[in-house]
């Protein structure tokens, strides 16, 4: 009765979700911003700091030394049975029945349609069990949408599915530092690169902490995102900022998230995509089975519009003079159409400033992708005027993956 109807009477008309170190962001000036249900740290500004500037400073502190996210709220299914695999590898596009127990894999899900509607790292618990990751955002939809694929379709099919999200904390330990400051936690978990390499995951002891460390990483630094149970939560963060101080660690929020995965190259499920794109728009063939007889959506990316040269692709944008492209913004083209309107040929999906690379950088999607690298194009503004970018390789950071590798 408290999530039908606690909530209505306060500021929002909605059950609000908190996880379990939502009280340390708030008391630490946490400013949030809602992501579906959740309220998560947008940034951690200190006295005086503009938004901006404590996004600077959480992406620098990251990449130079160590950062802590909590990312409790991504979304998190238990896939258990003995057609799990066969299931998966129906969900994504491309092969999950064939990952090894102990390996993780990151994997795109389509609709019938042929479009991207959730992406996320699998992790092959055993013979028969897999722990699926989704967008935060897509946890409920993406467990329902696999009970309705199972109940009305595959109703057959030995599988059992659980939304096991508020179950865990999940902390991402994040930057060069990240292994230092787990290992002085002690515990029975071996986290060197030999012990737990990229894309590994392991059951055991951190501290006193029950846990399970997945290496893999959203920011393209040495990463660690560490699942405990929720009840240890709280007390796992506070460990951890204890055990790092000695590195400066301190909290990063959801926008410095977004702009290091952008100097990665890495999509982001809502804002690389909109309900019309396709992996093979963000030229993410890669992440499609050749082997498989079929996925939902394989048939729908086969039909002309779809398979299509013609449509926007993905690709990088650096702007001339260093500004930061607006949001929204379109790339012009010549001519106008009928209703007296410039025609366009891309748009942006993601821009920031990068800290980094200390000027602006975009990704999005352009007529011809990455086959007019070196062109200059045009994005319009509000104004009227426009801005000059670059179109490029829209992985601008550690282009080789050395730094999550190490």
């Amino acid at each position: 009765m408290g999530s039908i109807g606690g909530e209505a009477r306060d500021e929002v008309f909605q059950p609000l979700r908190r996880t379990p170190i939502h009280e340390w962001h708030e008391s630490n000036d946490a400013f949030f911003e809602p992501v579906g249900h959740w309220r998560r740290p947008y940034c951690f500004p200190r006295n005086g700091e503009s938004h901006a500037d404590a996004v600077t400073r959480e992406i620098r502190q990251t990449r130079d030394s160590v950062g802590l996210l909590d990312a409790s709220t991504l979304g998190k299914i238990i896939v258990k049975g003995p057609d799990a695999g066969k299931f998966l590898d129906m969900m994504y596009t491309n092969m999950m029945s064939t990952l090894k127990p102990g390996k993780c894999r990151y994997g795109l899900m389509c609709n019938e349609n042929g479009f991207l509607i959730d992406d996320g790292v699998v992790a092959r618990i055993d013979e028969d069990s897999f722990l699926v990751h989704t967008t935060t955002g897509g946890a409920e939809r993406i467990h329902g949408w696999m009970e309705d694929w199972l109940q009305c379709e595959w109703w057959d099919w030995k599988v059992y599915t659980a939304n096991v999200t508020e179950q865990y904390a999940q902390i991402a330990v994040v930057g060069p530092n990240a292994r230092k400051v787990i290992e002085k936690l002690g515990g029975e978990m071996d986290v060197s690169k030999e012990g737990l390499a990229f894309m590994e995951w392991k059951d055991g002891k951190i501290g006193e902490f029950d846990a399970r460390a997945y290496r893999i990483s959203f920011s393209g630094e040495l990463s660690y995102e560490i699942a405990v149970p929720a009840s240890q939560g709280r007390a796992f963060w506070d460990a951890l900022l204890e055990a790092g101080a000695e590195f400066n660690i301190m909290p990063y929020g959801t926008e410095a998230l977004h702009v290091m995965r952008a100097e990665k190259g890495f999509i982001m499920i809502g804002d690389e995509t909109d309900g019309t794109v396709i992996p093979q728009d963000l030229n993410m063939q890669w992440a499609i089975s050749k082997k498989k007889e079929d996925f939902l959506g394989k048939r729908a990316q086969t039909r002309d519009h779809m398979a299509s040269e013609d449509r926007w692709k993905l690709a990088g944008f650096e702007t001339v003079d260093g500004s930061v492209i607006p949001d929204g913004a379109y790339i012009i083209a010549d001519g106008k159409n009928a209703n007296d309107q410039r025609n366009v040929q891309g748009r942006v999906t993601s821009t920031y400033y990068s800290p980094t690379l200390d000027r602006g950088i975009a990704m999005g999607l352009i007529h011809g992708g990455m086959k007019r690298l070196g062109d200059v194009v045009e994005f319009n503004k509000v104004d009227g005027s426009t801005v000059k970018a670059k179109v490029v390789d829209p992985v601008f950071y550690d282009k080789d993956g050395e730094k999550q590798n190490v």
